[in-house]
C-alpha cells in the first residue's frame, strides 16, 4: 500500500516539496503563475499514482525531474525560450542603482546582491547552483534531474561560483 494514499501524508508531502519544486520551476519559466501551474500538476500527478509509487526509487529526484520535464513542455507550448542575461549587463546595472536609497537602507543588501548575482546566471548554472548549493542535492542527483553529465554539472557550478565571485569582488571594492 502507497503511504500516500491517505490525506495526511500527501499533505506533508505537498507542504515539503511545493516550495522547493515552485523556486526550481520559476527559475525554468521565469514565471510565477505557470510554475505553480507545473508543480501542482506534477503533486497531483503523485496523489493518483497510487501503488505505482511504490516503484520509484528516489521520491526527491523523481518530483524534480518531472517538474522539468513539465516546466520544459509549458516553454514549448508558448513558443519561448528560458532567457539568459548576460551578467555583466545585470551587474552594471546593479551597481549603477546601488546608491538609491532604497537598496542603501535595505537590510539584507548584501543578500538581495547575491540573489540577484543568482537570477542573472544562465539558466543551467543557475539550476545547478540552486540545486547543490540551496537544496543540499549532491552532484549524482543533480545530473539524473537535469539530465546532465557529472562534469557538465561540476562545469555549470564552477561558472556560477566563478561568477558570484566576481560580481561579489566588484562589489565589495565598490563598498570601501
Amino acid at each position: 500500500m502507497s503511504y500516500l494514499q491517505d490525506e495526511d501524508s500527501y499533505k506533508q508531502l505537498f507542504y515539503h516539496f511545493y516550495p522547493i519544486l515552485l523556486s526550481f520551476c520559476v527559475t525554468i519559466l521565469n514565471n510565477k503563475e505557470d510554475a505553480e501551474e507545473v508543480v501542482s500538476e506534477v503533486l497531483l500527478k503523485v496523489w493518483t499514482m497510487g501503488e505505482d509509487l511504490d516503484q520509484i526509487e528516489n521520491l526527491t529526484v523523481y518530483l524534480f525531474t518531472a517538474a522539468r520535464n513539465k516546466a520544459y513542455d509549458a516553454l514549448r507550448k508558448q513558443k519561448r525560450h528560458a532567457p539568459t542575461i548576460a551578467i555583466s549587463d545585470h551587474i552594471q546595472e546593479y551597481i549603477a542603482d546601488e546608491n538609491s536609497p532604497e537598496i542603501l537602507y535595505t537590510s539584507g543588501e548584501l543578500e538581495q546582491y547575491i540573489g540577484k548575482i543568482i537570477r542573472a546566471l544562465p539558466t543551467q548554472a543557475q539550476l545547478v547552483y540552486r540545486l547543490v548549493k540551496e537544496q543540499g542535492l549532491p552532484y549524482k542527483q543533480v545530473t539524473e534531474i537535469l539530465g546532465i553529465s557529472l562534469n557538465t554539472a561540476e562545469t555549470h557550478m564552477r561558472l556560477a561560483l566563478k561568477k558570484i565571485r566576481t560580481a561579489l569582488n566588484a562589489y565589495l571594492s565598490d563598498k570601501k
